[in-house]
């Protein structure tokens, strides 16, 4: 690398394009490393993980967790229609003061969290810039940008703005990422991981975070000559032309700092690559069984494995994205739905039997989120994008076995939690009564993420009465 020619001044010009290459770069079969790499300083007590499960789509969580007593059943049954859950189909379990409620029958991992008091059910969370009711929504004041749109909502989602191009242009996972990244101190791998490709919840100004693919090893980089080696084939003519192209603007930058940029990407990419490879290779966990046609378990069972390794990587904070798609079920939910809810339980029972093995228990949480929850009401054979919607946060730090805020009404008349129609028809979206802010305040700070770093990751938490949801037990 140092021996290529540089031409023409001008570093400043091609700086960005070059970060936004190097971001782009595949290390080694499977990884890339994106954003930067500044420390911030935190309580670095003892290790800990945070796992997001993102359910893209927009899961129908109202079938998830179904109320479970009789007039609130009742009126669940009448608003969902031929999408609702039989009584037969739930799992019942109960909350100390909300009374009786049911999981899903093929959610049965959910529930035996539950029962361990080691999951509790987040009530009606979603998108919001400060509390909301029904006449501000009629109004439209203070609204989220682009409601019930897919792409809109999960960037406000892993963001937690109110709108995209709002003060938050980063993820609050980044900021997590960032507080781990100083945890680490020398660690050779940045502690944040996608495992579904680029991640807007990870992105940060303060740190960079490593894409993985979960269907291809990590193989040590040995050198630009011989990228073959490292890299599969199916993959080897965009990487060779990703270099290349870096290479050229780097003599084209006719800076040094251009190519010392560049220089120090590809030989952190090297460093990365060594050390996730060896890591990796003594921490297989074969005792995780799953189908391998299981995308989000096998996902999860590269989680799992750096979190097996973390000592061995020196980290003692780990930040994972993970995602599973097909939840956008405006038709054909009948078949659909089932399908995605075995899946989905069968690795998240795989996982947490294997986090309970390796003894990572207590120092592993992971949580569930999604676009936005879907209409109570019924199109005919599916449902429409709705607003709130249930989420999930589980592990043995999780102050489980309860619900966290108050469930939502479910009547289909007169119901003050429904984001209705102008003209008062029923529309079955409902108002989220607790803000992706304060969801991601509360993991935050399990992380040991300060106050003054949270108001800057989450810029509207400030319009909440309550920025800490307490289903954190340490």
């Amino acid at each position: 690398m140092a021996a290529l020619i540089m031409k023409k001044p001008n570093f400043q010009k091609h700086r960005r394009n070059l970060l936004k290459q190097l971001a782009a770069l595949p290390l080694g079969a499977g990884v890339s490393m994106l954003g930067s790499n500044d420390a911030l300083a935190m309580d670095c007590s003892n290790s800990k993980s945070l796992v997001c499960l993102f359910l893209a789509g927009g899961a129908d969580s109202f079938n998830m967790f179904v109320p479970g007593s009789d007039r609130a059943y009742t009126d669940y049954i009448n608003s969902r229609g031929p999408i609702a859950i039989p009584e037969s189909g739930l799992l019942n379990v109960s909350d100390a003061d909300q009374g009786a409620f049911g999981f899903n029958s093929l959610l049965p991992a959910f529930r035996g969290l539950y029962e361990q008091d080691r999951l509790a059910v987040v009530s009606n969370v979603g998108t919001l810039i400060r509390p909301t009711s029904q006449s501000d929504y009629l109004a439209e004041q203070a609204l989220p940008e682009s409601l019930f749109a897919h792409n809109t909502q999960q960037k406000l989602w892993q963001t937690g703005a109110g709108i995209v191009s709002g003060a938050s242009g980063f993820g609050w996972g980044g900021a997590i990422a960032s507080h781990a990244t100083s945890c680490n101190g020398p660690a050779a791998v940045t502690p944040a991981f996608s495992i579904a490709g680029t991640s807007a919840w990870l992105e940060s100004a303060n740190s960079r975070y490593i894409s993985l693919n979960a269907d291809f090893a990590v193989e040590r980089m040995f050198g630009l000559d011989n990228i073959s080696d490292w890299i599969p084939s199916n993959r080897l003519s965009r990487v060779g032309r990703t270099i290349e192209d870096l290479i050229a603007q780097g003599e084209a930058s006719g800076n040094p700092a251009m190519l010392r940029t560049i220089a120090d990407g590809l030989d952190q990419a090297s460093i990365a690559t060594t050390a996730l490879h060896s890591a990796l290779l003594r921490n297989t966990l074969p005792q995780m069984q799953f189908d391998s046609k299981n995308k989000l378990a096998k996902q999860l069972h590269l989680v799992a494995r750096l979190i097996s390794a973390r000592e061995e990587l020196g980290m003692s904070r780990q930040v994972f994205f993970v995602l599973m798609g097909g939840f956008d079920t405006h038709s054909d939910q009948g078949e659909r739905e089932p399908v995605l809810m075995r899946e989905l339980n069968d690795a998240v029972l795989a996982f947490q039997d294997t986090i309970d093995d390796i003894g990572a228990a207590n120092s592993v949480t992971s949580f569930t989120a999604s676009d936005f929850g879907r209409t109570l009401t019924s199109n005919g054979n599916g449902t429409d994008h709705g607003w709130g919607g249930h989420n999930f946060v589980f592990g043995g730090a999780v102050d489980g076995g309860r619900i966290v805020g108050q469930m939502p009404n479910y009547s289909s008349t007169n119901n003050p939690d429904e984001a209705s129609e102008r003209d008062g028809t029923f529309a079955g979206r409902l108002i989220p009564q607790i803000s992706v802010n304060q969801y991601g305040a509360t993991l935050s700070r399990w992380m040991g993420v300060s106050e003054a770093e949270l108001s800057a990751a989450l810029p509207d938490l400030q319009n909440f009465a309550t920025s800490d949801l307490g289903f954190m037990r340490s």
